[in-house]
């Protein structure tokens, strides 16, 4: 995770930005990284996004952040897709 200014959130790993678009907080850019082939999705950095990731990070697995329809997941993850395919 990469913070800039304390202000957005960059995350690479695409299970967690999925984990993160199926909970609505909302994608603001995706940015190329050092590595070929390779993304990052900024989000805005608010309370809720820190949370989300502590518990997709650390948190027990019965958390109830982490009970996901498997339609959001799937719908989150078509368009996260959608939003790569575009973005190049």
């Amino acid at each position: 995770m990469k913070k800039d200014s304390n202000k957005y959130c960059r995350y690479a790993s695409f299970p967690l930005v999925n984990f993160l678009f199926a909970h609505e907080e909302q994608v603001v850019g995706v940015n190329a990284t050092d590595r070929p082939g390779q993304k990052e999705f900024a989000f805005v950095s608010t309370a809720r996004l820190e949370e989300l990731v502590e518990n997709y990070l650390y948190g027990p697995k019965d958390h109830p952040d982490l009970q996901i329809n498997v339609r959001d997941y799937e719908q989150a993850r078509r368009q996260l897709l959608d939003l790569l395919k575009n973005n190049n």
